[in-house]
């Protein structure tokens, strides 16, 4: 029948999309997010059953290279892969040893996650009851860990209640964890002139790759995202992630200078972080040309000047953006969510705390026109995002981009 077709139709199309993300590992086909990367069900179990055991302890499959600097190939095509190299690519790649579960924490995060499903079933049922009956005229109000009130006044009421503030504390305080989570690019990425273009094109993904890593990061801290399953995960991250760039660079852009600084959890910049900064802006004229130098660093003085001296705006605003179904312009075939109800409720839930907090920093006045900005903003980076996506498919080799970067920019 009709409902059974279009079952095995979504079971087909879901296949084949995930077919579409690539491992960070072995460039095999990626099954999801295992230990905080895209991997396949292979590097995944690989990294489980090795990754608690010292590096030490495993040998390389040609000991010569280890001496020379190389790295055996660990390609999902190579039959016998080297058990050292496989485990260094995976610690380099961002995979976390720390996220392997015991059976019984195990259990316990799927307790927790089903309660958490319970507790919030039985709120939105209630609410809806209350409004339903209309018995009374106090205003029902919903509370959850880290969530704004929703409230159904009969006048409007915008201000921060303490529930509020302490989720604001906790997205500040995830945002600055996600900096330590893994090194930063400058950390890494060697200063020396490119052999070619090709390895210049490169070197600004791998650099760009730092950046996503770190707010993977950010957004798995965050309990709406965590809790959608995996495949709606992997789908706002495919699709959204890029464009949150821009904001997070905004956030260490010095706009005098027009130089973005790698992540600084300090006040003051070294003159390695100096060079660095001045690197990346050479390279990137290089790569991609002054106009579009000159567009991005328009977007990013609109960024600097909507957000001032508030990294909470941003971190807000990029929270909502990474739940905003449809906010890609790169592909126009975006896949469907499992569950576009929980995700746009998070969503909603970020916009409203947004908006509550400009309102709670301005006045609602300067909130409206600061929204009607951000809307304008996010026009923009969908544009730049796009034309980027153009001029990189046109002009790379991607076989040479990094599996992360490959599958965020839709090249693979």
């Amino acid at each position: 029948d009709n409902k059974t077709l279009n079952k095995d139709f979504k079971n087909r199309t879901i296949k084949r999309r995930k077919a579409d993300l690539t491992c960070v590992i072995c460039e095999g086909h990626a099954s999801g997010y295992n230990f905080d990367q895209i991997s396949c069900e292979s590097c995944k179990a690989f990294f489980r059953r090795n990754a608690l055991h010292p590096i030490e302890r495993t040998k390389c499959l040609n000991p010569r290279n280890i001496l020379k600097g190389l790295r055996c190939n660990i390609r999902y095509d190579v039959k016998q892969k080297c058990q050292r190299c496989r485990l260094l690519k995976c610690f380099e790649s961002g995979m976390r040893k720390d996220f392997i579960l015991t059976p019984e924490e195990k259990l316990s995060k799927q307790l927790r996650l089903e309660e958490n499903r319970r507790i919030r079933s039985t709120q939105m049922n209630s609410n809806i009851n209350n409004v339903q009956r209309k018995t009374t005229n106090e205003t029902p109000i919903i509370y959850n860990k880290c969530e704004p009130t929703i409230n159904i006044p009969s006048t409007p009421s915008y201000g921060l209640a303490e529930v509020d503030w302490s989720c604001l504390h906790y997205i500040q305080n995830a945002y600055l964890s996600a900096l330590q989570l893994s090194p930063s690019a400058s950390s890494v990425i060697s200063l020396e002139l490119a052999p070619d273009k090709m390895s210049a094109y490169i070197n600004t993904l791998d650099i760009q790759n730092f950046a996503a890593v770190k707010l993977i990061n950010f957004i798995r801290q965050i309990r709406e995202f965590e809790e959608l399953d995996e495949y709606d995960r992997l789908i706002l991250v495919k699709y959204n992630l890029v464009l949150l760039f821009s904001i997070r660079h905004a956030l260490t852009f010095d706009a005098t200078r027009e130089i973005i600084y790698d992540d600084n959890m300090n006040n003051s910049v070294s003159p390695a972080e100096e060079a660095f900064a001045q690197h990346c802006k050479s390279l990137y004229i290089l790569c991609y040309g002054y106009e579009f130098n000159r567009l991005f660093m328009s977007i990013l003085h609109t960024i600097v000047s909507l957000v001032g001296n508030d990294p909470i705006i941003a971190q807000l605003l990029m929270l909502n953006m990474i739940f905003l179904k449809g906010l890609s312009a790169i592909d126009d075939h975006e896949t469907s969510l499992n569950d576009d109800q929980r995700v746009f409720h998070a969503h909603s839930k970020y916009t409203d705390l947004l908006v509550r907090y400009l309102i709670e920093r301005t006045s609602f006045n300067a909130a409206v026109i600061k929204i009607m900005h951000i809307v304008e903003l996010l026009i923009k980076i969908q544009r730049l995002t796009r034309d980027f996506h153009r001029y990189v498919k046109s002009k790379i080799d991607v076989n040479h981009v990094n599996p992360l970067m490959k599958s965020l920019l839709h090249l693979a």
